[in-house]
Order: C-alpha cells, then sequence, then structure tokens
C-alpha cells in the first residue's frame, strides 16, 4: 500500500479518471474533523461523479456527487484544496484524502469490487 499524492496540475485530470471508473460504486464519505472527530457524510452510495468550481486560475472548491435516488442524494463541497492524496489496497480498496486551505479533511473511501 502506497500513498500517493497527486499534483494539482492533475487534480482534474485525476478526478475525471476517477469519477468515469467508479460511477456506480458504493463510496463512504467521511470528515475527519480534529474537535468532533470522524463524521460520516454518506455511507454506501453510488457515486454519481467529482467536479470542480474552476473560477479564478486553480481549482478553487470540490463537489462530490452520491446517490441515484432522489430520497437518497447527497453533495458534499470542499472549499479551497490543498492537498490530493490516493492510496490503492492490495485487496482494491481506495482511498482519497482532500485536505482544504482550512477546515477538515475529507476522505473518499471505494470498497474493492465485489466479484
Amino acid at each position: 500500500m502506497e500513498t500517493r499524492t497527486i499534483s494539482e496540475e492533475q487534480w482534474i485530470e485525476f478526478f475525471d479518471r476517477f469519477s468515469r471508473e467508479h460511477v456506480g460504486c458504493p463510496v463512504t464519505i467521511k470528515v475527519l474533523d480534529k474537535e468532533s472527530g470522524p463524521l460520516n457524510i454518506a455511507e454506501g452510495l453510488a457515486l454519481e461523479g467529482i467536479s470542480f468550481d474552476t473560477k479564478g486560475t486553480r481549482p478553487c472548491a470540490i463537489e462530490i456527487s452520491m446517490g441515484d435516488r432522489p430520497d437518497g442524494h447527497v453533495n458534499h463541497v470542499i472549499d479551497m484544496p490543498l492537498h490530493i492524496r490516493e492510496l490503492e489496497g492490495a485487496n482494491g480498496e481506495i482511498d482519497v484524502q482532500i485536505e482544504p486551505a482550512t477546515g477538515p479533511i475529507t476522505l473518499i473511501h471505494v470498497s474493492a469490487p465485489v466479484d
């Protein structure tokens, strides 16, 4: 298991590819707040996609859309991302960590595919 830092120049391309490869896959989103601890934003919802608000000279917000039903849809926005890291587990699990300029870190977890 190796953690890979995604360079800022690759963010949009990385999440475009990530979204295409994992659309419909169940994802869990956690916010790792230093004061209140981990908070589940979504668990087991189908990934619809990850996109950027690209106003200005750099991506200034990331939006994660999950849930394929109107009664089970969640959008999560991370403002001013600074660092994005990916960890691929030996069993096919993937974790993506998004660290913003201020506020809690967001963790996106994609479970290993079931054969």
